[in-house]
């Protein structure tokens, strides 16, 4: 084991791949540790979808008269464990505030100032990795079933006019030209052209990970206990011994919030529980991943089937997954599509890591000289991960970021966790 000191990073997620290899293309020799095999946490569950359009932010507008009818549904899109409640309450307090006209638009120019430089950056290291293969750009769809979703979707437009997203209105009938395997009847969607999705994320961390190797990163396979330290600077993580270094990059996913709490910044992350369920033989394929915002998923055509991912479950970190609602998103897919075929399918949970403002946290750290943050993404990991990876580089090495930082600063006033 090399003990020169290196650049670490914590979390071997896409978001920690991507910051290793953007390290790496700076000169760093670079470490990569993480308790679970590289790519196999939460991004490898997710629904594919690289969503440059991506603007608008969980928190909208009016969500606080939304959130009783989706808990109180018999398949409700959200989830919320009695037990959980007096964990969630302060990130949820900070969601609601979030949901203002003002400061909603303000997260949504932070979402987008990421998303649509999403594939400027990702896509460079697919090609170098030669994974071209696992990514597909033919857009994406918004669904809506009924005509009260449609009118809302339309308005919600004005998101996209205001940052320049290239969409299409398409009517319900258009739809089923465009998608024939979904049921006639349905309102009709929102095509936004940008963007993408990879037809196995997996497939995609294990190849951007093969890279990182190949370049002469190394990776751990252990859990990080903390950190030493020596006035403003990190000089060691701590796993099962101490490993030396240059600087260090916590890009841990929802695991982050307790190290950067270590580290001496304490933030509102919370993770939104997310499920998946993979069809092996659906007996259809889409053109495009297709999302359905009133259910809380979307549906995929991957490699090896079909997949269904979403619903949203506030639970924490410790509570056995509840695979019902994996399920349940069969049996929603059945209505949409007629003839899919659900047998065999295989369920999955993960972890979302969020913070309320739907605004994730890429940031130095206030009170390390050496230190970094890349967390928060929520449902776009995947694809801020690139341009993350890219700002955290810069912030390390001394450069100017691609995006400006100061929306993403992990010590922004309004969410700091003061409980």
């Amino acid at each position: 084991m090399k003990t020169d000191p290196q650049s670490i990073v914590i979390g071997a997620g896409i978001v920690g791949i991507c910051t290793a290899l953007y390290l790496q293309e700076k000169g760093r020799q670079v470490t990569l540790i993480d308790r679970m095999a590289p790519g196999e946490g939460t991004s490898s569950g997710n629904a594919g979808i690289i969503s440059v359009g991506s603007v608008h932010p969980e928190a909208m507008p009016g969500i606080w008269k939304e959130i009783p009818h989706m808990l109180l549904q018999r398949r409700a899109p959200i989830s919320l464990r009695p037990a959980y409640l007096p964990h969630i309450i302060p990130w949820f307090a900070s969601f609601l505030a979030s949901s203002s006209v003002a400061r909603a638009d303000q997260s949504s120019v932070g979402i987008s100032a990421l998303s649509i430089r999403a594939l400027d950056f990702l896509q460079p290291l697919v090609q170098k990795a030669n994974a071209t293969a696992l990514l597909q750009q033919e857009g994406s769809i918004y669904v809506s079933e009924t005509a009260a979703q449609f009118a809302a979707a339309k308005r919600n437009c004005a998101y996209y006019d205001r940052r320049g997203v290239d969409y299409q209105i398409i009517e319900g009938g258009e739809l089923i030209e465009l998608e024939p395997s979904l049921r006639p009847g349905l309102a009709g969607g929102v095509l936004v052209h940008a963007g993408g999705n990879s037809v196995s994320p997996l497939a995609l961390s294990q190849s951007l990970f093969s890279l990182f190797q190949k370049q002469g990163g190394q990776f751990i396979q252990a859990e990080v206990t903390g950190f030493k330290t020596e006035c403003n600077r990190v000089t060691a993580v701590q796993t099962d011994s101490d490993l030396p270094c240059l600087e260090v990059c916590v890009t841990a996913g929802a695991y982050s919030k307790t190290l950067a709490k270590q580290l001496g910044s304490a933030v509102l992350l919370d993770t939104e529980r997310g499920y998946n369920i993979q069809l092996p033989t659906p007996g259809i394929k889409l053109k495009r991943p297709l999302l359905f915002g009133a259910r809380a998923f979307a549906v995929t055509s991957m490699q090896d089937g079909l997949r269904l991912a979403g619903t949203v479950e506030f639970a924490g970190l410790k509570a056995k997954p509840n695979y019902k609602r994996a399920y349940m998103l069969a049996e929603q897919a059945a209505y949409l599509f007629p003839k899919l075929n659900t047998e065999g399918g295989e369920p999955w949970m993960g972890y979302r890591p969020s913070m309320p403002d739907t605004v994730p946290v890429i940031s130095a750290s206030p009170n390390y000289a050496n230190v970094f943050f890349g967390f928060g993404h929520g449902h776009l990991g995947l694809t801020q991960a690139g341009v993350t990876g890219a700002m955290l580089s810069a912030l390390a090495t001394g450069d100017e970021p691609p995006v400006a930082v100061e929306q993403f600063r992990i010590d922004r006033g309004f969410f700091k966790d003061r409980v």
